[in-house]
């Protein structure tokens, strides 16, 4: 059975095309889910149910499937340096601090493996990014793959609603929508809520309004219910070593991370190591040692690809800016150095490579650009790079290419470049900053000059 889970585009259909799958179940299994007694629809699992259990660990995951006679207890995925089953599930749950005995049940109601001997399903198990009637999105095949998406487009949908947003298919806690069964739901939280993203049904299990059907998000709760009561997961979490040296640094418990709710993992990349704590992050490497980040900063690092993304790993603590208006960690990935900055007005946006090493050259926030208020973005040519910043009511920006370097251009020149369509229009690239001349200040472009007269405000355009 695949449901579907809302993953950005991928769309399900609508409740004239829902086909229900029929139960697949064995009697006894169907007997023993009944006895487990109906659920509230609007209620089905609480915001503790998803971020608790960090400590679960890949021995006691491996210990459940084994006492299932799961198929999963003697799988290694190829595709993930041929680790386990347990160990892919521990692991890329609590990257996204998602609870993997949610990652369990969520196996179990798509793709039946948890309680199966038979491998069927394997490359769908979570049925993420596998809408019905339709087949699973080549990027997401593969066990592990399933596993690190499932766990990857829950945190976005839980991202969006901590964040006072709805869900990218509608749902929002306190607000009422209609589900494919149709019934009218009104999630008491934001656990809920993520729930209905992913599968946007109620099923049978529910008290009110659950259909006949096998399935719904009824089902992922219950089974979660019934693997949770079933042994003792987790156990007080280890920090040790060189995080255990900086989380002490900081505060320990009663620092501003708070306390840990993960056992000290490997990274995806194999490089470092990391915990995660209540209110952030430490993470390690044997060349860039241990480092907090936490907050706003760590949710951009997060959505960017944590240490797989271009910045890399910390190489600082979170550190107010020498103005005193911001906040900043530095990065660093091989030779390329990174950095987020956050400000309240701004929020936190990257900078990397050579467009920050421009950005450093002028003297960071206290140049002329102030801070970033976007990532680096390609140009809609296809060419060039760019970050675009602001200093109080000034707008400025950095612009690369392979040919031109990393040039900055801001307040009346930049908007005269704009109008005439930035990279695209008549005069290119920048390929200097901004300078001083008798009659102003002027930059020049691949193509010409734009020149802002001091006396008239005008700025002039001279072609080469």
């Amino acid at each position: 059975m695949t449901l579907c889970a809302t993953l950005l585009s991928t769309a399900c259909g609508g409740p004239e095309e829902q086909e229900f799958p029929e139960d697949p179940r064995s009697p006894e299994v169907i007997a023993m889910d009944s006895a487990l007694g109906s659920l509230d629809m609007h209620n089905l699992m609480s915001n503790t149910d998803i971020a608790g259990y960090q400590t679960v660990t890949p021995d006691q995951v491996q210990s459940f499937l084994v006492s299932k006679g799961s198929f999963l207890a003697g799988y290694r995925d190829p595709a993930f340096g041929n680790k386990t089953a347990a160990t892919l599930i521990v692991e890329r749950a609590t990257a996204y601090t998602i609870n993997p005995v949610y990652i369990l049940a969520r196996i179990e109601t798509e793709s039946g493996l948890i309680r199966s001997g038979k491998s069927t399903n394997l490359a769908k198990a979570t049925g993420c990014g596998c809408p019905d009637g339709s087949g699973c999105d080549a990027a997401y095949t593969g066990f592990g793959k399933q596993v690190e998406c499932s766990a990857k487009v829950f945190r976005n949908y839980l991202r969006d609603l901590e964040a006072g947003r709805t869900t990218v298919s509608g749902w929002k806690a306190g607000v009422s929508k209609n589900t494919l069964d149709p019934c009218t739901v009104r999630p008491a939280n934001n656990a809920t809520a993520a729930l209905y993203t992913y599968t946007p049904w109620v099923g049978a299990y529910a008290s009110q309004c659950g259909t006949s059907r096998w399935g719904g998000s009824s089902l992922v709760a219950l089974l979660y219910r019934e693997f949770r009561d079933s042994r003792n997961w987790g156990g007080p979490c280890v920090v040790g070593g060189d995080i255990l040296t900086r989380y002490n640094q900081i505060g320990g418990a009663g620092g501003v991370l708070g306390p840990c709710t993960t056992n000290e993992l490997p990274t995806p990349d194999g490089v470092g190591r990391f915990n995660h704590f209540q209110n952030g992050s430490i993470y390690w490497t044997p060349e860039t040692g241990a480092w907090e980040v936490h907050g706003l900063i760590r949710a951009r690092w997060e959505s960017l690809g944590w240490e797989t993304s271009a910045l890399g790993y910390p190489i600082t603590g979170e550190k107010p800016t020498p103005d005193g208006v911001g906040r900043f960690n530095h990065f660093k990935k091989g030779t390329t150095l990174g950095s987020i900055y956050w400000t309240p007005e701004t929020g936190a946006w990257e900078v990397h490579g050579l467009i920050r090493a421009k950005w450093e050259s002028l003297g960071w926030e206290t140049s002329v650009l102030g801070y970033p208020t976007t990532n680096e973005m390609t140009t809609p040519d296809g060419v060039g790079r760019y970050n675009h910043f602001k200093k109080g009511t000034t707008l400025g920006s950095i612009y690369w290419t392979p040919a031109t370097g990393a040039h900055e251009v801001h307040g009346r020149i930049r908007e005269k470049w704009e109008s005439l369509g930035w990279e695209r229009g008549s005069l290119g690239y920048p390929v200097s900053d901004e300078y001083a001349v008798s009659e102003g200040r002027e930059s020049e472009f691949q193509k010409g000059f734009l020149t802002f007269n001091a006396a008239t405000g005008a700025v002039s355009v001279r072609m080469k």
